[in-house]
């Protein structure tokens, strides 16, 4: 069975890539349209737990809702990071450094559980949705939001991904970790209802944003090269997510797959 190298999630950077997507960007727009589709921008007064908070953009724009936000994340440096932009944000948001895995909550805590981009970092997601549902209140909504591997697209953008040069390029900037698992809209749901999440829907999207791109600060032909062929792979990527958003039908054409429940009472 393979095991998750929940060292290499540890050393995962700070995500600066994301600062500016607190701000009204492309990205911030992206990021803001996932929780829409989720149904979690019209809620105030709840506890959501940010499971994988990372950097904290979710957590920090759900606070901003009139939400008392609690971020776990395994991350340390992502952590410390968080809480510096929460507190530039003065918003009720938090977060704490721990495993999903392991969540240090008592059962039946939180209204919400939002995990958003972190599951398929799991060799198995079982383990981490039983402890999202452990946390939650009877009656409470769980939220993901993943990449669709479902789609096509993103099939196809995976292989070219895996390449051995492209993956230890990719790797070797920091860009993603070793952990990934390609699972399918059916595995999340099947995971969901093991675990008593009821009332399952799901959804994809393609809401247009560019990922964070590398800075133009770097010097050197090769750096050069290098920064315009990343650029180029990625504009071709968007342009092959859009077509596929036209053509196939629902789950099967967004790039992000967004899965929501309820726990039974």
């Amino acid at each position: 069975m393979k095991i998750q190298d929940k060292q290499a999630e540890m050393e995962v950077g700070s995500g600066t890539p994301e600062d500016e997507w607190l701000d009204d960007t492309q990205g911030y727009r992206v990021r803001k349209a996932h929780l829409e589709l989720l149904g979690l921008t019209s809620l105030r007064g709840q506890l959501i737990l940010d499971a994988g908070c990372g950097p904290g953009t979710y957590g920090i724009m759900l606070a901003k809702e009139g939400n008392e936000v609690v971020g776990i994340e395994i991350s340390p440096d992502a952590v410390q990071v968080a809480n510096e932009r929460a507190k530039e944000k003065g918003v009720n948001f938090s977060a704490r450094a721990g495993d999903l895995e392991k969540l240090p909550f008592q059962d039946n805590s939180f209204d919400i559980c939002f995990c958003g981009w972190v599951l398929h970092h799991f060799p198995d997601v079982s383990a981490a949705v039983a402890e999202l549902a452990r946390v939650l209140k009877p009656g409470g909504r769980l939220a993901l939001a993943e990449p669709n591997e479902s789609n096509l697209a993103v099939r196809f953008s995976r292989f070219v991904e895996d390449l051995p040069l492209l993956r230890h390029w990719i790797l070797r900037e920091g860009w993603d970790t070793p952990n990934r698992t390609i699972n399918k809209h059916k595995q999340y749901v099947e995971a969901l209802a093991q675990h008593g999440i009821i009332d399952i829907k799901l959804s994809s999207c393609f809401p247009g944003g560019l990922p964070p791109l590398p800075p133009k600060s770097r010097k050197g032909v090769l750096n050069f090269i290098s920064l315009l062929s990343i650029k180029v792979l990625v504009r071709l990527r968007r342009l092959m997510f859009a077509v596929a958003y036209k053509v196939l039908p629902r789950p099967l054409n967004g790039a992000d797959l967004l899965i929501t429940g309820r726990k039974k009472k």
